[in-house]
């Protein structure tokens, strides 16, 4: 799987080369990463529908924009225009959207770049992977079908949420049928935390449902130790406990046999939750920077918190 993102890194970064690709002065237009991974993507049909996106630095005046497909070859396969009206604005936040319908419909397995433009220039690249799951030789299911895989499996985010006015992390990642054990579609999963290899926090066991489909976001709270039966009881795990130096590690795995599926790891130094590097003003290449910022859960409008993006280097 590590291969994988490699090639799906470096194919990436050559699409945009040949897509007018140039370094930016910091703090150049980007868009929010989380709504790229909760676009809509269908795992069957192999279409994607794009619709709004948030923007952090905006472009003052008119937006100028679009977003584009391209294949492995570097070629454009769709395209489909922002209005030029900002559907939203706050700051250095603003909602773009696309002149609808915005769909395109993949039908060749491969890899694909989603590439965001504003002003003529790519701001934020997607690269994506589309696998064949079938190839209508079934007599009862004649259909070709498809699932979409990329850095819903690699990336995470932690936000801050309150409890008796003190705060503690929430982690947001994404997880669907690829998840699954072969065979089967749907089951359990439970996250533990760990600090230099000793397990210090892990998730309810009654939480976290993975169903058959592409990603979805799931929300995980963790809590002190506490036994199977004590679950109405438990502790959660502050940010205070969170912030003691170490290593840290979150496992994530299925409940049914145990199979490990994600294993976000980052430190903590000088009581600091160390985000993944791509996450940090400045990155380089501009189009692989990652926003530190999400929409805040529930908010209607650019309501916007901090995110500590973390990454599964393991995959």
């Amino acid at each position: 799987m590590n291969r994988l993102f490699i090639k799906l890194i470096n194919i990436s970064l050559l699409l945009c080369t040949l897509f007018l690709f140039s370094v930016h002065a910091d703090n150049s237009p980007a868009i929010d990463f989380e709504s790229i991974m909760n676009s809509y993507f269908d795992d069957t049909t192999g279409l994607i529908s794009f619709g709004d996106y948030r923007i952090a630095f905006a472009p003052e005046g008119k937006f100028n924009g679009f977003v584009a497909v391209l294949n492995a070859k570097g070629e454009i396969v769709a395209q489909h225009k922002f209005f030029e009206d900002y559907a939203n604005r706050q700051g250095v936040f603003a909602t773009i959207r696309t002149v609808g319908p915005a769909d395109v419909t993949l039908t060749e397995p491969g890899l694909y770049t989603i590439v965001f433009v504003a002003n003529d220039q790519p701001v934020t690249r997607f690269p994506v992977k589309l696998e064949q799951t079938s190839s209508g030789d079934d007599a009862f299911n004649p259909e070709n079908t498809y699932r979409f895989d990329g850095y819903w499996r690699t990336r995470a985010h932690l936000t801050l949420k309150t409890y008796k006015e003190e705060p503690f992390p929430e982690l947001t990642m994404w997880l669907g049928g690829k998840d699954l054990d072969e065979g089967s579609n749907k089951d359990l999963f439970f996250a533990t935390l760990l600090r230099d290899g000793e397990v210090v926090a892990h998730s309810k066991r009654t939480t976290g449902f993975i169903s058959d489909g592409h990603f979805e976001p799931k929300y995980v709270s963790f809590y002190h130790p506490h036994e199977k039966n004590k679950e109405v009881n438990a502790e959660l795990f502050m940010l205070k406990d969170w912030t003691i130096d170490g290593s840290y590690e979150i496992s994530v795995a299925r409940k049914s046999d145990g199979g490990k599926i994600r294993s976000y790891d980052f430190n903590v130094t000088d009581g600091k939750i160390q985000a993944m590097a791509a996450s940090q003003l400045g990155y380089k290449p501009n189009t692989d920077f990652i926003l530190p910022r999400v929409q805040k859960k529930g908010a209607t409008s650019l309501e916007m918190s901090k995110a500590i993006w973390i990454e599964d280097i393991k995959r």
